[in-house]
Order: structure tokens, then sequence, then C-alpha cells
């Protein structure tokens, strides 16, 4: 079969491949240990606990939600587990990256959250991300009518929590989680009300661009980052969780880091085939140049979608094309978003 070389053909290559890197992301997550350590560490009700012992409080198996269905559609979704998906009259449909039960540990019994994680990947997506947090939250909340009570039964209603973990972060930012949810406030007198306003939850957990240190604060961070990270080789990535973390490296959790690390790589030696090929097209006596300036182009905004700086994205280009570091900085300011 001919190859199809045009500039449709190859962004349909790239994204391919980075849907199926973020297909690979949610699965990675979805781990139960991986889930228990974020449980651990961002969510209070489990605040001490062994990872280990958590993973026996999550219900089934997660959910994850790995293709969106327009409305209309009559396929189903390729969903693991129950329906990801949440349908509003009107509105569509929103699919939960990940979605799954946990019994959360109290005095008096053993009470059930209904959690949603949601990788994350750009950070500034022309929205109020929190505000998006706040109406996954609502959705969890919502649509437990018909499911967990009806009529007006709400003492049935069960906690949610919509945990974000945040990619691409900027640098006054990382390594930081934050909670919002709704607080009491007395406005006139002190009311001693015991109701169930904590009902919503949402956790932003913010990585860092480089690898967080081995510390208690930044547990979590580093071993996210490790799992995510597009630059640590695999045997790197192997050493810190089996000795840091003392998580067993089971053949899923090996296959997923492996495929996420052949698909960045892959993503990259696609934005250079891609600018090559169109250099060859406007002609040979140009072709090495323009080849060149678009693969660095398309190879400058991979280095942005996996979280590179821009010291780094330059000293990668530099040393791929073997050209003087003062002129990739003209490459760099011009394609750097």
């Amino acid at each position: 079969m001919k190859k199809i070389n045009s500039r449709l053909g190859d962004k349909i290559d790239i994204t391919d491949i980075k849907a199926e890197y973020d297909k690979n992301v949610k699965l990675l997550l979805s781990e139960k240990i991986i889930l228990a350590h974020i449980l651990v560490y961002a969510v209070k009700e489990y605040k001490g606990m062994n990872p280990v012992d958590v993973i026996e409080l999550i219900n089934g198996d997660p959910e994850i939600g790995i293709k969106a269905v327009n409305p209309g559609e009559s396929n189903a979704p390729d969903i693991v587990g129950e329906n990801t998906e949440s349908v509003i009259v009107g509105e569509g449909k929103i699919y939960y990256d990940i979605k799954f039960r946990a019994l959360a540990p109290s005095k008096k019994e053993l009470i059930q959250l209904i959690i949603d994680v949601e990788a994350q990947k750009d950070y500034y997506p022309g929205y109020d991300l929190i505000a998006r947090g706040v109406f996954y939250g609502a959705r969890l909340i919502s649509s437990q009518m018909g499911t967990e009570f009806a009529g007006d039964d709400y003492d049935k209603i069960k906690k949610v929590y919509s945990i974000w973990i945040c990619m691409n972060v900027p640098k006054y930012a990382q390594n930081t989680i934050t909670e919002y949810g709704i607080q009491k406030r007395d406005i006139l007198g002190d009311f001693p009300d015991k109701g169930r306003y904590d009902l919503m939850s949402i956790i932003m957990v913010r990585l860092s661009k480089e690898l967080a240190e081995a510390t208690d604060e930044t547990k979590l961070h580093r071993l996210l980052g490790t799992l995510l990270s597009n630059q640590m080789t695999r045997s790197e990535k192997k050493t810190i969780i089996e000795t840091e973390y003392e998580i067993p490296i089971t053949y899923e959790i090996e296959r997923r880091v492996n495929q996420m690390c052949n698909l960045s790589d892959s993503i990259e030696e696609k934005g250079i085939e891609k600018g090559i090929e169109k250099g060859i097209e406007k002609g040979i006596e140009k072709g090495i140049e323009l080849g060149k300036s678009e693969g660095i182009r398309v190879l400058v905004e991979s280095c942005q979608d996996f979280g590179k700086t821009k010291e780094e994205t330059m000293a990668h280009v530099a040393q791929k094309y073997e050209i003087a570091i003062e002129k990739v900085k003209e490459y760099i300011d011009m394609y750097w978003k």
C-alpha cells in the first residue's frame, strides 16, 4: 500500500499515538496499588494507612472509560467494569477517566465513597480546571438519584471525591496537593450544625516536571512522577517503584510502563519523520533544510506536550540535529508556545 505523505495523515498518526499513550496512563493509574497510594496521600479518610491494607477496601475493579461515544452513536464504549459515562439531557455525555468505589474506615462504621480519578496533561486547558472538577463532583452526587437513593431519602447519598492528577504544572504550583470542598461558615451566631455538608471534595495533585525528592511529603508525587515520566529509563522506574515503594512489578504494570516509553519515542520519531517528508515534498534543493525546520517544530511541540522545560528541549534538539545552541535558540523562540 502506498504511504500517504500528507499533513493530515501525519497528524492522524501522531494523534493516534498520543491517544494510545493517554489510554495507557489511565490503565496504569487504575492499578489498585497505585489507587491505594493516591488515597493514602490525598484523601483524609485513609491518612496514615498502609497502601497494601487500602487495596482490600477498593470495591471490585475500577471502571475505566477508554473511548468516548458522541451522543447518538449506537456502538457501546470500550469500558472495563461498569459504565463510566454520565448522561446529561441536552448536554451529551462525559466520561470519567477512572471511577471506583471504596470503603473508608471510621470509628462507627465502614462508609462507602465514590471516587473519580482524572489524569490531566494540560494544566491550562482554556478554562478553570477547578470548575471542571466541581462539575464532575456534582455529577457524581446527582447521578446517585435512582441508584443510591430514591425520592427524598438524601441520607443515603455517598460522599464523592474527584481527584485530578495534573501534569505540566507551572513551577510555583509543583509538588502540591489542594482540596476544595463545601465548608460551614456561621454568618451570625455559632450554630452547632452536624449536617453532612462535606459530601463532595475536589483534590488537585500537582506533579513537578522534574522527579520529586524522596521525602514523606512528596511520596505520592515521586511515585506518580516515576510512573508517568517520559525521560526515565525502564530500569530506573523499576528500581524506584520496587525499592522505595515496595510495589511488586507485575506483568501488567511492566507492560504499561514499557508501552508508555515506546509511545514517547514514537511521538518524537514521527515528528522528525513528518518534518523530513514535508521538506522533501518542497524540493530536493531545500528539502533538507525545510525538513529539519519542520522536524524541529514538531519535536519542540512534542517536548512541551511531555513536560520538558525550554532548556531541556533546547539541549535535546541541539543533540538530535547536531546544531549549534545559538541556532537552536532561534528555532525554540520561533516554535515555543
